[in-house]
């Protein structure tokens, strides 16, 4: 028989968590661990690119480079899988560290700029054709003229990084505009934990998502529908998202001011809940 409350002793653990500068040590050695891994990526990344390009602007019977075994790509593909895997423990890492709902995306960022700057040093040591404008056949000399592809081959030294450098812009866009949103929210939210009113919801409807194959199903999420009344007694409904499956109570935080204000309600599904458990609205 246990004494404790488990959903108090999960609140105290969280929140004991939250702030511990071991999180931010780790968190911040995989963000150091992620650019080097991403470089790897992006290196063998291009260097599979490269081949791509060497059958679209050569002939198949030029040998250059034949000898040369693929570390490249073998190295790109460690790479990658070390750089999600210090990308996913940094996001874990600063999530439990600041308290948040999900990890920060700037993890992301790294990933992707490591990626291209790998892949720009790559492409300076690309082999170049024998011929431009034409495959060349050194063994029967049946040379063909280059068609749209190898042409945009060709170029593919310059376009790819190029390419890389504007993904990795717009996902520094999309970290920043989703940080802002995440201060805005911590904002509201911090504040209506002290000046808010907290009020006990009513489960309306559960819809439970479903994951996997056909063989072997398994719940992923639910979107919840919940009803709270105000102060004024007037009924309001609420709909978020979680990746909880097992929701058997409901509570509700939301400004006495604006209770019809979506973004000033924020929903918790556990007893207890810890500050990453107040659900905003998406």
């Amino acid at each position: 028989m246990n004494t404790v409350d488990p959903a108090r002793a999960r609140h105290d653990r969280i929140e004991c968590l939250r702030g511990d500068g071991r999180l931010l040590v780790g968190g911040i050695l995989a963000s150091a661990v992620t650019p080097a891994c991403g470089f790897l990526a992006g290196h063998g990344f291009g260097t599979l690119v490269e081949m791509f390009r060497t059958m679209a602007i050569d002939s198949v019977f030029d040998d250059r480079g034949d000898s040369d075994p693929p570390y490249g790509v073998m190295w790109g593909t460690f790479g990658f899988v070390g750089c999600l895997f210090a990308a996913t423990l940094a996001g874990s890492a600063l999530r439990r560290y600041q308290g948040r709902p999900s990890g920060p995306a700037f993890p992301i960022v790294l990933v992707f700029a490591a990626i291209t700057l790998g892949t720009g040093d790559s492409s300076r040591e690309w082999l170049p054709p024998l011929a431009v404008g034409t495959a060349v056949d050194p063994v029967f000399h049946e040379n063909e003229e280059w068609g749209f592809w190898a042409w945009l081959m060709y170029y593919a030294d310059r376009w790819v990084p190029l390419l890389m450098l504007v993904l990795t812009l717009l996902v520094l866009w999309y970290a920043v505009q989703d940080s802002r949103r995440y201060a805005e929210m911590a904002r509201t939210r911090d504040r209506l934990l002290t000046y808010g009113r907290r009020v006990p919801a009513r489960i309306a409807e559960v819809e439970v998502h479903l994951g996997g194959d056909e063989s072997a199903k398994r719940a992923v999420g639910a979107i919840v529908t919940l009803c709270f009344d105000d102060l004024a007694g007037v009924r309001h409904w609420v709909t978020r998202r979680t990746r909880d499956t097992t929701i058997a109570t409901a509570e509700v935080l939301f400004d006495p001011a604006s209770p019809d204000d979506d973004k000033k309600i924020f929903v918790a599904l556990r007893r207890c809940p810890a500050l990453s458990d107040w659900l905003p609205a998406a």
